[in-house]
């Protein structure tokens, strides 16, 4: 099932809110990965936030917003290599954003986000919640190493 770009924007827009704000979101320490349900206020939308971060390239991790388990509407990758399928590269941070007819194939800077280049991960965070209209966070844990 696919959405149309004024339904991946509606989505978008909506209030959401963590279903589970008493337990911390972990960042570290690495390898760790984790899914969490994030509801919309208005319309019960269920969405799900998963995040990796592997045991090879520890300073390395990625986000990934979903709807309705397949649909990817927004991933973070901090580091890697992506083509668009218009031939356009990126090697570095990017942020791949759900496109009518396209899905996630196309990535875009990171700006589109608000997030800058090298922003700690706590910050990348917070940003990405924000651009998705996740209006309240639980704590955020990041144990020293």
């Amino acid at each position: 099932m696919a959405l149309t770009q004024a339904e991946y924007e509606f989505l978008m827009r909506q209030e959401k809110f963590f279903e589970d704000i008493v337990n911390p979101i972990k960042l570290a320490p690495a390898p760790i990965s984790w899914t969490r349900q994030i509801k919309s206020v208005i319309e019960k939308e269920s969405f799900n936030l998963d995040f990796y971060r592997g045991s090879f390239e520890l300073s390395k991790y990625t986000l990934n917003k979903r709807y309705r388990q397949t649909i990817i509407m927004l991933r973070y990758d901090n580091a890697g290599r992506h083509t668009n399928p218009d031939g356009i590269l990126f090697d570095g941070p990017h942020v791949h954003l759900y496109r009518e007819g396209y899905n996630d194939k196309f990535a875009f800077p990171v700006s589109e986000i608000n997030v800058t280049v090298n922003e700690p991960m706590e910050e990348v965070f917070k940003k990405i919640m924000q651009f998705c209209n996740v209006k309240s966070l639980p704590a955020i844990e990041i144990p020293m190493f």
